[in-house]
């Protein structure tokens, strides 16, 4: 059960376990301070080096966004092995960021993304499992802090507790790799529609996505089953784009996108401390749901809200 510290929701509330306050201080000793945010996120202040958003902005692009691949298939389903289906992406132009939001979401600026493919659902227990068994990845803690590894009837569950690195080592046996940020905020936003949420600009609630509403993870205080709620499924039919894990990312934390890249690749240089996650989690109110909220952890950090999803 989560040990829960209650703000005020225009605070974009963070909840955090014993263990992630423990976490929390052993970053301060270390001088690597985080901080919550108005999101809900966590922010590694040691990395704020780059120049406020407010100051530099990037050139104008004043160019519609839309589909630049126009002979694409957009949205059609390739199923392979391990039971993974990838779902593709067409490349378009979308403006990324929030102008009104945080900080770390501004400027806002003109990305332009080449096609690609995501995986339909978040990584679950038995398709990591499948990894695992072919000496590609190794195992999660079993049944700590809210694992879904080793617990009985969760083979369709996101799989959690994993580390970046262990993301990274599964999306390549899988013939894949973890998405670029843009690439994620740009499917999560559904291309150049540029919605709010992945299943449009409703407001939040367990009916789109598993979240805090009701109490975390829609009552039951831990994550749900892949794909639980379709009605909050992406227009290309991804699930849980939104809610139940966070999901990592290529790059790493960068205080604002000021000097981010504009071609959909991941801002991998210069590296940082924390690498970038998104979507929110179980325990997320409706700030956390947001497209374009931006969070962070260490990669050697593995936790029950941390998931991922490949993309190639």
């Amino acid at each position: 059960m989560h040990e829960k510290i209650k703000i005020e929701e225009t605070s974009r509330i963070s909840r955090f376990t014993t263990k992630r306050r423990a976490i929390w201080t052993f970053r301060c000793l270390l001088g690597l301070c985080l901080s919550t945010s108005l999101s809900g996120c966590v922010y590694d202040y040691s990395l704020k080096n780059v120049d406020s958003a407010s100051d530099t902005q990037p050139p104008t692009d004043t160019s519609a966004p839309g589909n630049t691949d126009p002979g694409c298939d957009d949205g059609a389903k390739a199923e392979v092995g391990a039971g993974l289906t990838w779902v593709t992406i067409c490349g378009g132009t979308f403006e990324m960021g929030a102008a009104t939001e945080d900080e770390d979401e501004r400027p806002v600026h003109r990305v332009e993304v080449q096609t690609y493919e995501m995986l339909e659902t978040e990584v679950t227990v038995a398709q990591y499992r499948q990894c695992v068994q072919a000496e590609a990845c190794t195992q999660p803690p079993s049944k700590e802090n809210g694992g879904n590894w080793g617990i009985a009837d969760r083979e369709n569950y996101p799989i959690n507790n994993v580390t970046w690195y262990q993301a990274e080592d599964f999306c390549t046996w899988a013939g894949g790799r973890l998405p670029s940020e843009a690439e994620w905020e740009y499917a999560a936003s559904n291309g150049d529609a540029e919605d709010e949420f992945p299943w449009g600009n409703a407001r939040p609630t367990c009916s789109y996505a598993i979240m805090d509403d009701g109490g975390d993870g829609c009552g039951i205080d831990h994550t749900w089953p892949a794909c639980s709620r379709p009605e909050g499924n992406t227009t290309h039919g991804l699930c849980d784009m939104a809610g139940n894990v966070w999901e990592w990312v290529q790059d790493w934390y960068h205080s604002n996108y000021t000097g981010a890249p504009l071609d959909g690749t991941a801002w991998v240089d210069p590296s940082g401390t924390v690498k970038v996650r998104r979507g929110g989690a179980y325990y997320n109110l409706v700030g956390g749901m947001r497209a374009s909220n931006r969070s962070t952890d260490m990669p050697t950090i593995g936790e029950d809200y941390l998931g991922f999803r490949c993309a190639r």
